[in-house]
């Protein structure tokens, strides 16, 4: 069986070897965080964030002013980035303590199924 000999030197291999690690580690920084968004980044970002929420439903929110918005112009809406955190926490906050009255209720009509 033949085998293939190559031979380099050792400036050419290293030469060679910094090319390939600079290809292969080259890191892109993430983007910065922008702090105003619009409605459509408003909405991935609070679904990414966990609450789940739809265009529609948005627009509803600002409407009754139940969401924390900005108006640029007369029909652009913004949203501070820092106000949606925290409406957001404040929501599944809310949502669990919901959760909880629920179970509570649930746990004392069938105390009552028991009695009677």
């Amino acid at each position: 069986m033949a085998e293939n000999v190559i031979l380099v030197n050792e400036q050419d291999l290293e030469n060679l070897f910094l090319k390939w690690q600079k290809s292969k580690v080259e890191v892109k920084p993430d983007p910065p965080l922008k702090s105003k968004l619009n409605i459509d980044e408003a909405l991935s970002y609070m679904n990414e964030k966990g609450y789940s929420i739809s265009k529609s439903t948005i627009y509803k929110r600002t409407m009754e002013k139940t969401i924390p918005f900005h108006r640029f112009g007369k029909r652009k809406i913004i949203f501070d980035i820092d106000e949606l955190d925290q409406w957001i926490s404040d929501q599944l906050s809310g949502n669990r303590e919901r959760i909880n009255e629920v179970t509570k209720h649930v746990a004392e009509v069938a105390r009552k199924k028991e009695r009677a």
